[in-house]
């Protein structure tokens, strides 16, 4: 009977009788390189080189490399790529500590070649579960905090030092942002009164109004969350 290899992290099953003389090697590799890297790996994957939709490496035969062995590690690292980008798993039950270290595009993380997805926002950290047909948000880490002048749209999340000290600024709300979605800011320079931050709404209410929103108080700090079409962004803070 010839080797069989697990279903989650394709660890090799020794069969009756094989390898005589020999499973040390076989057994050694599944420790120190398939279980260690599923525990212990962490991983920077540089994707400046690579075409999106990326499909993350593993295979049978475990090496020690761990650019072979990148859907077994724990933590990923995403740096490099200058658009959004679909990062492809295998469909199977694991759990990743993921980082998007993007500060301006996202990262896909999607189950096969047309399975569910879930998106890391720019600059985010997140621990996800999946079992093979959906992901599970365990713990996100949250934006970090972006220094912003002219012109940007926000992703959902965002936390903007908005400096205007050199002029102007306009920050676009997200186009299609869920229920409870929350962008955050902060007139950094205190120049809001001189030189005025304006919040686009993009296409959807602010306040229940359909305008952009204007702010002219000096050290302004505050939040717009996402209620849903009816009332738009609401101030969570003034």
């Amino acid at each position: 009977m010839t080797s069989t290899y697990s279903s989650l992290l394709q660890l090799e099953l020794i069969g009756s009788g094989e390898q005589a003389n020999a499973w040390g090697n076989t057994t050694n590799n599944n420790l120190q390189y398939g279980i260690e890297y599923s525990i212990a790996g962490v991983y920077t994957k540089n994707l400046s080189a690579a075409s999106s939709p990326y499909v993350l490496t593993v295979a049978n035969t475990i090496s020690s490399t761990q650019a072979d062995n990148e859907n077994r590690q724990s933590a990923i690292i995403f740096t490099g790529h200058g658009s959004n980008f679909i990062i492809q798993v295998a469909a199977t039950q694991k759990t990743f500590f993921l980082r998007n270290d993007s500060a301006s595009y996202t990262i896909t993380m999607r189950l096969g070649g047309a399975g569910n997805t879930y998106v890391i926002q720019p600059s985010t950290s997140v621990f996800l579960a999946t079992d093979g047909t959906n992901w599970y948000n365990l713990q996100t880490s949250g934006t970090d905090w972006l220094t912003k002048t002219g012109t940007y749209t926000a992703f959902p999340g965002d936390k903007i030092f908005v400096d205007t000290s050199g002029g102007v600024a306009t920050i676009t709300l997200p186009a299609a942002p869920a229920v409870g979605d929350e962008v955050r800011f902060v007139d950094v320079a205190n120049a809001f009164d001189t030189n005025n931050l304006t919040v686009g709404r993009n296409s959807l209410k602010i306040d229940g109004q359909t305008s952009d929103l204007t702010v002219a108080t000096e050290g302004a700090a505050f939040s717009l969350v996402y209620s849903g079409a009816t009332y738009g962004w609401k101030l969570t803070e003034k």
